[in-house]
Order: C-alpha cells, then sequence, then structure tokens
C-alpha cells in the first residue's frame, strides 16, 4: 500500500540530502538559530482548550505541552514533522516533510498529532468570537459515523525571509492512500520583541481538497437516511496565530498562545459540523530541559 509513496519520499530525500551537502546553511540571528546535531526537549505546563467543531465532539484540554525538536545536517525531527531541507540561498530553503494528518484529531481526542501540534515554546488569551454556529435541521454526531482514517502525509515547503517576515508556501499528498486528498497553505509569520516579552503573529490561508474533505466530515447513505447524504468538496479556511512568551531565567518562561480557525460552507454544510470555526488557548509556564 505504501510502496510507491515511499520510493517517491525516498528518492526525493536522497536528492535533497545530496544538494544539501554542498549548499549553504540559510543564516540566522540571535534566538532563531537552532544549534546541529542538538536534542530540545521543553515542556509546557498550564491549561488551555481546543474547540471541536463536530457535533458531539469533545474540546481538547490542554494540560501539558511537550516540544520536541532536533536538528541535524540532513535531516531534522520538529513536534511531529519529520524531514529534510536543502539550503536555495542565504533566506530560501526548501524542505520535504512527513507528518501526520491532523483532520482525524477532531473525532479521537488520543489522537497523537493533538499535542505536538502546538509549539509550546513560542506559544495569548483566548479571544471570544461572536460567530454564528449553525443549527442544522438534520444533525449527525461523531459516534454515529463509521471511523476515520490516520493518513500519513508527504509534502514540500518552501519557506524565505523577506523584509523580516517568514513566509512559507506548502503543499502536502496523502502518501498513506486513507483520504486520497491533498492540501496546500500559503502563509507570513512576524515575530518582535518588547520590554514586555517576545511576540509572533502569523496568519495562513489553508485549502483542502475535495477528496480530503469528504472522507472526514462527507456522510454516505450507511450513515444517514436518504437524501441526507453529504458530498465534501474543495475547502478554503484562514487562520491567526498570536504567541506571547515570556523568559523568567535561562530555561523557564511563560507563555500564553492563541489560534483561531475560520471554516467554510464546505464543512459546515455537513450535518457532521455544528460550528464555523475552532479556537485554542492556553497559557502557562514553559521549562527547557535541554
Amino acid at each position: 500500500m505504501f510502496k510507491t509513496p515511499l520510493k517517491i519520499v525516498l528518492l526525493m530525500s536522497l536528492l535533497l540530502s545530496s544538494m544539501a551537502a554542498s549548499a549553504a546553511a540559510p543564516t540566522c540571528q540571535g534566538n532563531d538559530c537552532i544549534e546541529q546535531q542538538k536534542l530540545y526537549l521543553s515542556l509546557a505546563l498550564g491549561y488551555g482548550q481546543r474547540s471541536n467543531p463536530l457535533n458531539g465532539g469533545k474540546n481538547l484540554d490542554l494540560v501539558v505541552l511537550p516540544e520536541i525538536y532536533y536538528y541535524s545536517e540532513y535531516w531534522f525531527f520538529d513536534n511531529g514533522r519529520l524531514g529534510s531541507s536543502v539550503a536555495l540561498s542565504e533566506r530560501t530553503q526548501l524542505s520535504i516533510i512527513g507528518q501526520f494528518n491532523q483532520e482525524k484529531g477532531y473525532f479521537q481526542q488520543w489522537f497523537s498529532g493533538n499535542l505536538l501540534q502546538f509549539e509550546a515554546s513560542t506559544v495569548v488569551m483566548p479571544q471570544f468570537s461572536i460567530a454564528f454556529e449553525r443549527q442544522a435541521p438534520f444533525e449527525v454526531a461523531v459516534s454515529q459515523v463509521s471511523k476515520r482514517p490516520t493518513a500519513f502525509d508527504i509534502g514540500l515547503q518552501l519557506d524565505t525571509v523577506r523584509h523580516n517576515t517568514l513566509w512559507h508556501l506548502a503543499y502536502w499528498t496523502d502518501a498513506s492512500k486513507q483520504h486520497h486528498g491533498q492540501y496546500a497553505s500559503v502563509g507570513a509569520r512576524r515575530g518582535w520583541q518588547s520590554a514586555y516579552g517576545n511576540w509572533q503573529l502569523s496568519a495562513n490561508l489553508h485549502w483542502k481538497s475535495a477528496q480530503l474533505i469528504d472522507t472526514y466530515y462527507g456522510l454516505t447513505a450507511l450513515e444517514v437516511p436518504p437524501g441526507q447524504e453529504y458530498l465534501g468538496r474543495d475547502s478554503w479556511q484562514a487562520e491567526l496565530r498570536l504567541n506571547w512568551n515570556k523568559p523568567l531565567t535561562e530555561r523557564l518562561s511563560v507563555l500564553i498562545f492563541l489560534r483561531y480557525l475560520q471554516l467554510d460552507s464546505a464543512m459546515t454544510d455537513s450535518a457532521l459540523v455544528r460550528s464555523d470555526h475552532v479556537t485554542t488557548w492556553f497559557g502557562g509556564v514553559s521549562y527547557r530541559f535541554f
């Protein structure tokens, strides 16, 4: 089932590795630098929540958030993402990355990708949204539908720094042949320091293919009465993130994190979905072990 995608991944990894051997590493400054061949591990202890937009879906309580990353000369692991990068110039790099698809996290709380998607060390008080929660005439709960698959995606990401802002463009495809879809994102991230701590603001626009949306949020004749089926279509979702942290010592920091994701009608038209947004917030203290 994985033979063809794995061959492609191995070939691309070898290509990136060979290119990286002769490429100059991107420049970095101050706290942006990550020392190679060194494991970074930190834990954030506090409280927060990620809302669940599905009928019958439980909000995810956030109490302990781990952050683990390691960068070698040819490959890296960064909070659940495994990949390899090549520097195209001093300010631009291309990466091939593999990770578990995050849609499964709304259906299963103990999904491994639920905690590793949050960057605790760079992680704003909860923001209250007045967005309308759709009251559909017909609703379907998570417990009423068949089990959604766990998928593993492979993608290419291009990162470049311009005018003190990090820009990225990424494209992902299903290597596990579970949702048979693709998704892409484009976004920008900018950080700044003040007397009150370190801030980081990012904005992203995500596109998810009809196959991906249909796999997780579509409804078949086996799950709903005749005439209530739903066939997923392409989805566009906008996202905002705001992070704040203030170091107390060399290893201890206080932090706050906020994320807002706006869902479009491609998802909310499904009777499985009750809300048109997902909010995530967390506040606490972080301790870096390594």
